[in-house]
């Protein structure tokens, strides 16, 4: 029987992302696609809450702490390869590593440009056929992309299940396909809603799942 990840409590924080429940009997994998163009990360951009890498941190580590080796995590980025991507490990007892994607790569270049790392998101799915895969792509979704309606239908087929946060007001309604669970973090959003929006793809799979709410007191 595998063991539940023991490491030690996450720092403290303004919200509850609730109980992570128990792993699905099957193995499963997240993929975590970061967006670090300029209209992300320059002043004025559209991370409103200017904490999307430190809640995504807290998402993963209250469920690695619960977390059993069949659970993998990755992170991707725009601008692969950069020093921010990280291969597919498990969860459990290598929460540290996938941390260390978790953040602006000091390489990247603000790539606005979806495709290659889409891509290469498809090729690791297809690297792990046993695991259901979960993409998570947290972008503005100001594409810069040739074609980017076509990449946006490369999105929807992606093999898996695809969540999409979306960074800002920009989008229309429609742009994304029907397919795409989305969740719009904006500046009247509460602290912790893109913890929330990460940790409910974490735990797409998981069994007897009880997510915190998401309004404001």
């Amino acid at each position: 029987m595998e063991q539940t990840e023991q490491s030690p409590d996450t720092p403290s924080a303004p919200y509850d992302l609730g109980d992570p429940g128990a792993p699905a009997p099957f193995p499963t994998l997240l993929i975590a696609l970061f967006d670090d163009s300029g209209s992300m990360t320059g002043r004025g951009g559209n991370d409103p809450l200017a904490n999307r890498y430190s809640e995504a941190r807290r998402a993963f580590e209250v469920v690695a702490r619960r977390s059993v080796r069949r659970e993998r995590g990755a992170v991707l980025h725009f601008d692969t390869p950069c020093s921010g991507d990280v291969l597919p490990v498990p969860l459990h007892g290598h929460v540290r590593q996938v941390r260390r994607g978790l953040s602006c790569p000091r390489d990247a270049r603000g790539s606005s440009v979806l495709e290659p790392s889409l891509r290469r998101a498809v090729a690791m799915a297809q690297g792990y056929p046993k695991h259901a895969t979960t993409l998570l792509v947290l972008s503005d979704f100001l594409l810069l992309d040739p074609e980017p309606g076509e990449v946006l239908s490369e999105l929807a087929g992606f093999p898996g299940d695809v969540h999409a946060v979306v960074l800002g007001d920009h989008v229309p309604k429609g742009v994304l396909d029907s397919g795409v669970v989305v969740a719009t973090v904006t500046e009247e959003s509460p602290p912790g809603s893109v913890a929330h929006a990460v940790f409910a793809g974490l735990t797409l799979h998981r069994v007897g799942v009880a997510a915190a709410s998401t309004e404001r007191p």
